[in-house]
Parts: structure tokens; C-alpha cells; sequence
């Protein structure tokens, strides 16, 4: 999505926009605190939010993994061209609120930082200062494939942020004869 043109960019934002404030979520959003509801590798595909898009190396890429237990990775994983780099992984416990107050609202807390520095796991005191903040993914749209989430910049800006769920390797590869 870094690549896009500012129009396609503000095509897909419109498009994203008219999505979330025309068509309801067609699962529930206090449903994603079922079990297992949001397992799985989740990559966003595309931000309105400058700190997720343009901050970043264009090589940087944004994915949420959730595990079973409550655990959550969130990866920001780095292509060969950022030297010595392969990714930050913040594990973090999370929950979901199912109440009609803010359904869907996941809170997940940052437990370990972790970064992969010429192939190995390396314990990052810089973040250290992360352990034990929160932070939240307010769902506002969901349909098992696509995950639409909101947020607001320092300057009271409404963004979005787009994730994409990732197919299992299992279900991915194609079964001969089939």
C-alpha cells in the first residue's frame, strides 16, 4: 500500500470509509471475543494513518499474530533491504470486550520485546520502558477474512486501518487430485 499513488490511496480510504458507515459487520463485533475467534496471522493491508505507512521503511510490514491463550504477537517484520533487521516482536497478552460499551475493542499488553538482528533473537532493552502498556485495536468491522479497525491520530484524526487474514500453510497448498 506504500506504493499506491496519493489518488489510489484516497480512492481505497473513500472506498474503506463507505464500507464501514454503510455496511454493518457481518460478524458481531462482541463476537470477536469468542475463542478462537481471531486465531490467526493478520497483516495489514492498508492504513489510512501516517505513523502506520509513512513512518515506516517501505519495506516494513505490519502483522498481528494471535495465538491461543490470549497471546498476541505483533510483528513489525523488515525485507532484506533494512540491513541486519529482520523484525521487532512485542508478545503481549490480550482480551477482548464483549460488552455493549465497546464490543470488539481488543486491549492487548506488552510483556517482551524481542528484535531478530543478524539472525539472531536479541532481548531489546530500549523497549524495555513497553512492558506493561496497553494498547488497543477498536474493531469496527469484521467478516473473517477482513478486519477493519479505527483510531485517531495526536490531532484528533479518524484513521483506518485495514488487516487481512493470512491463509493457513495447510489450507494453502493445493491438494493433488482435488
Amino acid at each position: 500500500a506504500r506504493n499506491l499513488s496519493e489518488e489510489k490511496k484516497k480512492e481505497i480510504a473513500q472506498y474503506v470509509r463507505e464500507v464501514v458507515m454503510r455496511i454493518p459487520s457481518p460478524i458481531p463485533l462482541k463476537a470477536l471475543a469468542d475463542k478462537d475467534r481471531l486465531l490467526g496471522t493478520w497483516k495489514m493491508a492498508f492504513s489510512t494513518d501516517a505513523a502506520a505507512m509513512d513512518d515506516l521503511p517501505r519495506e516494513a510490514t505490519i502483522t498481528l499474530d494471535v495465538k491461543e491463550g490470549n497471546q498476541l504477537d505483533y510483528k513489525l517484520a523488515f525485507s532484506q533491504k533494512v540491513w541486519g533487521l529482520k523484525e521487532i516482536t512485542a508478545r503481549s497478552n490480550y482480551f477482548v470486550d464483549a460488552s455493549p460499551v465497546n464490543p470488539g475493542l481488543l486491549t492487548y499488553v506488552y510483556q517482551d520485546i524481542s528484535a531478530g538482528v543478524f539472525g539472531l533473537k536479541v532481548p531489546t532493552g530500549l523497549f524495555g520502558m513497553l512492558k506493561g502498556r496497553e494498547a488497543y485495536i477498536e474493531s469496527i468491522w469484521f467478516d473473517g477474512e477482513y478486519w477493519i479497525a479505527r483510531g485517531f491520530s495526536a490531532n484528533g484524526e479518524e484513521y483506518f486501518s485495514v488487516y487481512l487474514k493470512e491463509e493457513d500453510r495447510d489450507d494453502a497448498i493445493e491438494k493433488p487430485g482435488y
